[in-house]
């Protein structure tokens, strides 16, 4: 019996310590940790063998650092280890949310001015800079403007400006290398009160220009226009130049420009001494040579749009051939500003196929669209490239 009794009273052995950890993703932004462990032990928080920081259980068995750490768009599953001495490790695995709303852009208005600040706001809902978003002002899919912005830990939200730089329609984007992109539609508006357009060119645009001022209300539009003359006919106008004073005194935000019916006579080959009949290749190159010239004026370092029209096919077969020509160069040129200049191809309208046609269908209705010449358009007819020019305009955001 003694026995017994002493057996029953004797101390059991006492169970080991341990740890314990938990992660709260309640806190936006932040992963926190609860450890539970002996009062009094130093608990290291580590992930992927780097130290996080120290904790030390308190009287109650438990200490909590509220944020060990900030979420991650590089790296959504942690796993948190927490060490002590004498203690076997305990680990916690958690998956943070993803960056897809993380992120969030404003623009102050809709519509601004060129060459006036775009102001666009960027809100991080984490409140954390271990990312730097880009913003870019795009038009006609090209980057006119970019800033990376540099978010401040705990500051919800950046500022930056963009600076567009012609008329026309545009988006600020918001991109990081872990979202889908972020757009804000926007316009432009030239930088004046009245978008400016100068019509240029010889014969072909006199009648053209008086109606694109009727048809652009609300536009300033200027005649440059100068009979007979031709990018192969610098004796009488040299075109190029011409283009770099209408840029320069003008400022146009677009330019329309209807040229070449008066061209033909041989220019001199790039980079050689002797000149190129038409309409031979090495012509073309030539020709290509003062339209792009020319339409690099004009595009005014990307603050101007160019609307080059071709040339129609004409009855005769003599000027045909100079009129394909011209064409080709215009291609060429055209090629090497994509975003500034576009070619309005009247051909596909008014001779489709390469074949002259003094009456085409429009909208149902039979119209004469050249003249007695065979070259010129028709009133009717330029009434017809009005509306094309106009709505490569409104295409870009002009109208």
């Amino acid at each position: 019996m003694l026995a017994v009794a002493l057996s029953t009273v004797a101390p059991s052995r006492a169970q080991a310590p341990t740890l314990t950890i938990a992660a709260d993703l309640s806190a936006t932004g932040w992963i926190g940790v609860r450890v539970q462990g002996p009062p009094g032990a130093v608990v290291t928080l580590t992930e992927s063998g780097d130290a996080v920081r120290d904790v030390t259980v308190g009287a109650d068995g438990t200490a909590v650092a509220a944020r060990a750490l900030p979420w991650r768009c590089d790296r959504r599953t942690r796993t948190i280890v927490a060490t002590a001495p004498g203690l076997p490790p305990a680990s916690v695995r958690t998956v943070t949310p993803s960056c897809a709303e993380r992120f969030a852009l404003r623009i102050a208005k809709q519509a601004v001015r060129a060459a006036r600040p775009v102001k666009v706001r960027v809100t991080d809902r984490w409140r954390s800079s271990e990312v730097t978003p880009t913003v870019c002002l795009r038009m006609r899919g090209r980057d006119v403007d970019c800033s990376p912005v540099r978010l401040r830990p705990a500051a919800a939200t950046r500022r930056v400006a963009l600076h567009p730089i012609r008329p026309g329609t545009a988006s600020v984007t918001l991109d990081t290398p872990w979202t889908s992109p972020q757009r804000v539609a926007l316009r432009v508006r030239p930088r004046g009160r009245h978008l400016r357009v100068v019509a240029a060119g010889d014969s072909m645009v006199q009648v053209l220009d008086h109606i694109l001022a009727d048809r652009l209300r609300g536009a300033t539009v200027r005649s440059d226009a100068h009979i007979s003359t031709g990018i192969t006919k610098p004796w009488m106008l040299d075109w190029p130049a011409h283009a770099q004073r209408i840029a320069r005194l003008r400022r146009p935000d677009a330019t329309v420009v209807f040229l070449g019916a008066n061209d033909g006579f041989a220019l001199r080959r790039p980079g050689g001494s002797d000149d190129a009949p038409c309409c031979s290749r090495p012509w073309i190159d030539a020709y290509a040579a003062r339209a792009r010239a020319m339409m690099r004026a004009l595009a005014r370092r990307g603050a101007g749009r160019v609307y080059w029209l071709t040339l129609p096919t004409p009855r005769s077969r003599a000027f045909a051939t100079v009129f394909r020509a011209v064409n080709a160069a215009l291609r060429d040129a055209a090629r090497s500003y994509p975003r500034q200049v576009r070619l309005i191809d009247t051909g596909r309208v008014f001779t489709p196929g390469g074949r002259f046609r003094q009456t085409i269908r429009r909208h149902g209705k039979t119209v004469s669209v050249r003249q007695a010449d065979g070259v010129h358009l028709s009133p009717a007819g330029d009434a017809i490239a009005a509306s094309l020019v106009v709505a490569a305009m409104r295409r870009d955001g002009l109208r």
